[in-house]
């Protein structure tokens, strides 16, 4: 009788939450057991999701970060300054030593005409007094290529910042991406599970085919979207601030009405004031008189008698018309002066509406917010009598989806308003250009990753190389422990690098494993110990094109390199650890290709004493093999002979497209940022 009873709860319960067409009569009592077992097994882990999420957003209401001054402001900028005075010039006459000679063929008309001659010769000096090639005229070029050079300058003011809003604009994107990804997981898990579970009713006759196809089709949708996301921010570095960008507190807007408009076009007024100048300077030259001074030594041969003297003399020439480029540039100037108070009104109303579009926003991200606590109590309500016979998970794992919903539309939602915030910052002038994106305490470099010796090591303490460390700002370092290992300051030294948000990879510098064509079996040896010892990676810094012969075999060693880094992204793949490799700047293209195709993640070491300019023609090739998400400028410090050296490096680089640089090395960088 008590098991008729529990075949009977059992039907009814399948029959109450799977209304189908088909009988469930002929459902045996065996199978429902073990459907109604794995049904739970799908409540419990609808249950773990559900309980990390709540406790998530949690956590996020009891610390949050601001948005608007901590790492989300817009990064800083290095000043291009602009000098008004122009090169002073010393005072020299500008001569010309002029020579003239010239022969007839026939003796003229009269033997006694001094007019008439045979040969003559001259020469002596001119001085060029005014007009082209004149002191004077110097002088008005030297302005003119200044005044050029400062316009210049305003103008790569202007790139660079939309460079560097673009570059936030990435890092905001980058971080919802990453929490999106997070809840597409937990919502593909959960749907895979409901999935299995369909097919298995279906296959009882619980669940018909439509309805089979219908999981099927919700599973595949978010499993699409996922690995979507997935391939568009892969490789981003971003990732070091996904909590704090994401976990933000909704910034407010500075009202349209209190924005200085005026203050917004300032930098095309300064412009176009230059340009004006520019143009006056450019007139005052072209009416400039040409005016030549000369004193000569002549000869004259004639038939009759020789002649020779002096003479002084002087050429003049003073322009009358003006140029039509004169006055088509005047004609622009002008309409660009009318155009810029129609510039401020454009500001306005395009501000006006962004400030409208945000709040309007960050009011549907409140609702979605207070939705939470609903559904909360609802989840609460559901799993009120979880270990009743007669319980159904159903009405729970409806929730949960409605909260999963919830928490991926919050996260598009947040993202683009975060855009709208940065967009609008920048528009109307009033984002904190003295607070960078990445900025911790004092953001004044841009490079994130660096190395340590076993020297350097040995010698300082953990706690200092930390602080070192976060004086630079360094988020991943690459650590050689040496031959003689002090473990127990090796685990304390990654345990505080943890505690700082730091990536502590093993650092293998031995060239000897690209000696022979079977290298990898004894680096194989360094990469397991690398981790047991608990390293995140390992970063291989093997550098064949030290030995005497490479030259006369690169192809040789080309192939031995591409062997062991293909070999050991194997073997860290199937050992869940990251891999880099620095590369030399003459790396050959065909082994860049196989550490594209194999992600690596490579470092290109650009050091010597060539120019930044030929440093970047010389790394062309390889940098556009491996595209700028996979690889790293490394700057040498001592290349360097003072701290503000190094940021003109950086922003010059980074405005040739490179997007992530590093430090060689940590010793060197002791002691020399202020």
């Amino acid at each position: 009788m008590r098991k008729l009873l529990q075949i009977s709860l059992l039907v009814n319960f399948f029959i109450f939450f799977n209304a189908q067409n088909k009988s469930t009569l002929s459902i045996n009592s065996k199978s429902l057991s073990i459907l109604a077992a794995e049904y739970k097994e799908i409540y419990a882990a609808a249950k773990v999701i559900m309980t990390n999420l709540l406790a998530e957003n949690k956590n996020t209401e009891t610390n949050h970060v601001n948005f608007s001054s901590s790492d989300i402001s817009s990064r800083n900028a290095a000043d291009l300054t602009i000098d008004p005075k122009n090169k002073e010039f010393k005072s020299k006459p500008h001569l010309n030593w002029v020579s003239d000679m010239s022969y007839n063929f026939s003796p003229g008309f009269g033997d006694d005409d001094n007019i008439f001659y045979r040969a003559r010769v001259s020469s002596g000096l001119d001085w060029l007094a005014l007009g082209e090639g004149s002191l004077k005229s110097q002088k008005m070029q030297n302005a003119l290529n200044e005044k050029m050079r400062n316009i210049d300058v305003l103008e790569k003011q202007k790139y660079k910042k939309e460079i560097i809003h673009r570059q936030n604009m990435s890092q905001v994107r980058a971080a919802f991406d990453a929490r999106k990804i997070k809840l597409l997981s937990d919502y593909e898990n959960l749907l895979k599970l409901q999935n299995e579970f369909t097919v298995k009713q279906n296959k009882n006759g619980l669940k018909n085919d439509a309805e089979a196809a219908q999981s099927k089709y919700r599973l595949d949708k978010i499993s699409i979207e996922r690995k979507s996301l997935e391939s568009l921010i892969k490789n981003n570095d971003s990732q070091n601030f996904n909590n704090e960008i994401v976990n933000s507190e909704i910034p407010d807007l500075m009202a349209v009405e209190n924005i200085d408009f005026s203050a917004l076009v300032k930098d095309k007024e300064t412009a176009l004031k230059m340009e004006k100048e520019l143009l006056d300077m450019k007139r005052k030259r072209d009416k400039q008189p040409d005016l030549r001074l000369k004193l000569r030594y002549n000869y004259y041969s004639a038939l009759s008698r020789d002649r020779n003297f002096a003479s002084v003399g002087a050429t003049f020439n003073l322009p009358v018309t003006r140029s039509n480029n004169d006055l088509e540039s005047e004609d622009e100037i002008r309409l660009k002066e009318n155009s810029l108070q129609d510039m401020q009104l454009v500001y306005r109303d395009r501000l006006s509406t962004m400030y409208r579009e945000y709040y309007l926003l960050k009011s549907e991200i409140e609702v979605l917010e207070s939705e939470i606590k609903y559904l909360e109590a609802e989840l609460k309500l559901n799993s009120t009598n979880e270990k009743s016979n007669t319980f159904s998970p159903a009405p729970y794992l409806a929730t949960a989806e409605k909260l999963l919903n919830n928490q991926i539309q919050i996260c598009d939602k947040k993202a683009d308003l975060y855009e709208k915030y940065l967009e609008y910052k920048m528009l109307s002038g009033t984002d904190n250009s003295a607070e960078g994106l990445q900025k911790l305490a004092n953001d004044d470099n841009v490079g994130k990753e660096t190395y340590i010796w076993s020297s350097f090591f040995t010698n300082y303490s953990n706690a200092y190389i930390i602080n070192l460390m976060n004086h630079w700002h360094i988020n991943r370092v690459f650590l050689s422990v040496g031959k003689v290992t002090d473990l127990v300051k090796v685990a304390d030294f990654m345990t505080l690098a943890a505690q700082n948000n730091i990536q502590v990879y093993r650092l293998i510098g031995e060239n000897s494993y690209a000696a022979t064509d079977n290298g990898f079996p004894d680096l194989q040896v360094a990469l397991q110990d690398a981790k047991n010892m608990g390293f995140a990676g390992v970063h291989l810094d093997i550098e064949p094109h030290t030995f005497d012969d490479y030259k006369a075999n690169v192809d040789l060693y080309a192939q031995r390199l591409i062997n062991l880094f293909s070999n050991s992204k194997i073997w860290c793949t199937q050992n869940n650890m990251d891999l880099g490799v620095s590369v030399p700047m003459h790396l050959p293209a065909e082994v860049a290709t196989v550490l594209h195709d194999n992600d690596i993640m490579t470092y290109i070491m650009a050091y010597d004493v060539l120019t930044l300019d030929k440093k970047l023609n010389k790394t062309l090739n390889i940098r556009n093999i491996l595209s700028p998400n996979l690889y790293v400028w490394v700057f040498r410090i001592n290349d360097f002979q003072a701290f503000g050296d190094l940021l003109d490096a950086e922003a010059y680089v980074q405005a040739a497209g490179v997007t992530k640089i590093g430090y060689y090395d940590l010793s060197q960088m002791n002691n020399f940022k202020p």
